[in-house]
């Protein structure tokens, strides 16, 4: 039992570990109501629009190197999505106090205005590689699932359509924790077989 558990630990960290130590991180963006930027991810859902968006291009990337945060998301019919109900007046990254769809948070990031690669047009607008960089908090909540993206019109002030930075399991998590969970099978397993007999 003591060899099995031996190996299957070595296997791990020989061969899936390193992997896991990739310096970039993808993310999806997702809410209460779906998957994407969503007027119905607000909350409260906004009364008026039916405008979303999501990730375009080489999507949402975060660089726990360099701790910077790489954004490619559009809205509107000119990206594929609906159209908001006029121009983007702000937009932000907001900080909720847990991972909660439905949990809303002050302000943390404007990036709206002049920040390079935005688009404020309600039908072929987004950010185009814009880049943040996040303080060690901000990346620490980023890996929480506490962070979030608003994006504000005239009709809905409080917020149009948004989604919540949500980190995309690599296919090595996924096979450590099966690994895991296999190895954990075969010691309990023994360990029964061994009371059995």
């Amino acid at each position: 039992m003591k060899i099995t558990f031996f190996i299957l630990s070595l296997f791990v960290v020989t061969h899936v570990t390193p992997s896991l130590s990739a310096a970039i991180v993808l993310f999806d963006l997702n809410g209460r109501s779906g998957t994407g930027l969503r007027f119905d991810n607000e909350n409260p859902a906004n009364a008026t629009g039916s405008g979303t968006g999501g990730e375009i291009g080489a999507g949402i990337t975060f660089d726990d190197v360099t701790s910077v945060l790489t954004l490619n998301v559009g809205w509107g019919s000119g990206n594929g999505f609906t159209d908001l109900t006029g121009n983007v007046t702000v937009a932000h990254i907001h900080q909720a106090p847990n991972a909660l769809f439905t949990s809303n948070g002050g302000v943390i990031i404007n990036l709206g205005g002049l920040t390079p690669g935005f688009n404020n047009s309600a039908t072929n607008g987004g950010w185009t590689n814009t880049q943040v960089t996040l303080t060690g908090a901000q990346a620490i909540a980023l890996a929480s699932g506490f962070l979030y993206l608003n994006v504000h019109t005239s009709a809905n002030p409080g917020g149009e359509i948004r989604g919540n930075l949500v980190a995309v399991p690599e296919p090595t998590t996924l096979a450590m924790l099966s690994l895991i969970g296999v190895g954990a099978s075969v010691v309990r397993f023994r360990r029964g077989k061994n009371k059995v007999g």
